[in-house]
């Protein structure tokens, strides 16, 4: 038995839970209450204890024990795991999770870096320059900053007089190795500023140089336990202020993250010398941002970081605005002049998402002429178009689009209909024949159903055939991985934090109706109905895949001599008849 099954068998969900959320009966194995996640009157928050399963209808996230330690407590999987194997009485061996005993052993080599540099910086030409540039001893200490002298050996032979091994700190990125196999120090003659994770351990650095050197600034290599997409510095100091308040700001630079914190503007962290990831968009999400700004440099290479992030999940999962600091200088500078009333005010302000791309679409592009207009329009397009039912984003700028460039809406119509994205290339003679045949493929909304039943009875997937007539990526997933796994516990593991794991837990908690003085899950299926509903969807399926064959056999008609093409005929009328027979079956069931 694995750790997290053990640790499953021991605990009970509902009474963790129960710990944050007064729950109250709702039928059967069901629980309801108040959201933990939001602030709500009617209650939309259900545990399943037959199931061992959560869902927030508020939120659209659901899961398990590990899942919801997780959310509620803002941590990650590891942490939630460990929480609950020691309220557990589990002991969890070293490598009872994948790789974690080495990343213990990558913080510890980084912690001990850390240490190292902060040292070295008391008699260094880097605390000079720091208190130059405002930071007080209080943001030094905070932000662990530090100094690596020059030379090409000293952490080195620091770290091999403590018994720390060349192997480790090549494995963390302090040193480098040139093609003649000799190993030195990553860092040398720079300011440095230690990167941690959200938890507050150290995981990189960063390095600054004090002359023209280049590069001016150097950052560690990606490890196992550093990635730049997925990395935010200062986020293990803004954390609580984001889980307060809800508001974060983004920055370019290390110094604009410490000077805004010792200023009193406790949101803010910075990217990493990359763009905004949809990574860096779901670690701000977990910490419950709700607003963000952006203050990135008035350049061309800001404006397209700032496009590049709105155009990953951060538009999308936040209400966005774009700020423009102060006479174009950085945060930092700002703050050193005494013009922090002058950069609170921007904050405040800023323009919106759509604002900021019309904006960014009409500085490159001369909305006077015909030709301007139609640049704008298709530089504008992947966001005119709506993502969802409701996009309040494309709704917005396809009236501010129409305003500023004054185009009649039918125009604007026009023009997204033309543009509309095509489904593939081009219709084939097998799609043709298959169209008039009427297809009778599964409806998005029949595959979905099917993708929850077998999230809860993955024993189902015996029944399925094959896969090829299946249109939905995530079926499609869900099936293989209940062909390799055939337990619910793989499926919601394989799906883990994942967006898709709402979908396939949501269908488990539908919210209950009355029904004379019981209480019944809407759009539930009983055992019959699941078995009538499963053997609908596999005779679709030996139909679809008929079809299919059928089709195969008529392209290849035409291509063989005539005595081959009367077999090919009579084949094809057998098939035929078999559709229609399997097309009465199932009409009758």
């Amino acid at each position: 038995m694995s750790a997290k099954d053990d640790i499953r068998s021991r605990l009970d969900l509902k009474e963790i839970i129960a710990e944050y959320v007064a729950l109250k009966p709702s039928g059967a194995n069901k629980y309801k209450g108040l959201s933990p996640f939001t602030k709500e009157k009617t209650p939309s928050f259900y545990v399943d204890t037959a199931k061992q399963l959560w869902y927030c209808f508020s939120t659209k996230q659901g899961g398990d024990l590990f899942g919801f330690i997780e959310k509620v407590e803002n941590i990650g999987f590891r942490e939630a795991l460990e929480k609950l194997a020691t309220r557990a009485g589990v002991t969890l061996e070293e490598r009872g999770f994948q790789g974690d005993s080495r990343r213990r052993d990558l913080f510890e080599v980084n912690k001990f870096a850390a240490d190292y540099f902060k040292a070295q910086l008391p008699d260094s030409p880097a605390l000079e320059y720091l208190t130059r540039r405002g930071v007080t001893p209080a943001s030094l200490e905070r932000f662990g900053l530090g100094w690596a002298p020059a030379g090409f050996d000293g952490l080195l032979k620091y770290a091999k007089a403590r018994s720390v091994s060349e192997r480790e700190l090549l494995e963390a990125g302090l040193l480098s190795e040139n093609e003649n196999g000799r190993v030195y120090d990553r860092f040398r003659e720079r300011v440095i500023f230690p990167i941690c994770d959200y938890l507050g351990r150290v995981i990189a650095f960063g390095g600054r140089v004090l002359d023209d050197s280049k590069p001016k600034y150097l950052n560690s290599p990606e490890t196992e336990v550093f990635k730049k997409g997925e990395t935010l510095y200062g986020l293990e100091i803004a954390r609580k202020f984001i889980q307060e308040s809800g508001d974060a700001v983004v920055v370019e630079g290390y110094m604009d993250v410490i000077m805004m914190h010792q200023h009193g503007l406790s949101g803010a962290v910075a990217s990493l010398g990359t763009a905004l990831t949809q990574e860096h968009a779901h670690l701000l999400a977990r910490q419950g941002t709700r607003r963000l700004a952006l203050l990135f440099d008035n350049d061309a290479a800001g404006q397209r970081a700032t496009l590049s992030g709105l155009d990953q999940e951060i538009g999308r999962m936040f209400a966005v605005r774009t700020v423009l600091a102060p006479g174009g200088k950085d945060a930092a500078d700002i703050l050193l002049a005494g013009g922090q009333a002058d950069l609170e005010t921007a904050l405040a302000g800023g323009l919106s998402e759509v604002e900021f791309r019309l904006n960014a679409a009409t500085e490159k592009y001369d909305p006077r002429t015909l030709d301007g207009k139609r640049a704008i329009l298709q530089m504008l397009l992947p966001r005119l178009r709506p993502r969802e039912v409701f996009d309040s984003v494309a709704i917005d700028l396809q009236r501010l689009v129409i305003d500023r460039l004054q185009l009649e809406p039918k125009l604007l119509d026009q023009f997204l209909n033309q543009n509309r994205p095509k489904n593939g290339t081009g219709r084939g003679l097998d799609d043709i024949q298959m169209q008039g045949m009427g297809r009778s493929r599964s409806s998005g909304a029949d595959e979905m159903r099917l993708a929850k039943l077998l999230v809860q009875n993955p024993a189902l997937i015996a029944k399925l055939d094959g896969e090829a007539t299946f249109e939905s990526p995530l079926v499609l997933e869900v099936i293989k991985v209940a062909r390799q796994e055939c337990s619910s516990e793989a499926i919601m593991e394989h799906f883990r934090g994942r967006p898709e794991a709402s979908a396939l837990f949501e269908g488990m908690f539908v919210p209950e109706r009355p029904h004379g003085h019981m209480y019944i899950p809407e759009n539930a299926l009983d055992a019959n109905q699941t078995d009538q509903f499963t053997n609908e969807i596999v005779g679709r399926q030996r139909e679809e895949l008929l079809r299919q064959e059928l089709v195969a056999l008529k392209a290849q008609i035409p291509k063989v001599a005539l005595e081959q093409q009367i077999a090919l005929f009579a084949q094809c009328s057998e098939l035929q008849r078999a559709i229609e027979a399997e097309r009465r079956l199932r009409m009758r069931n």
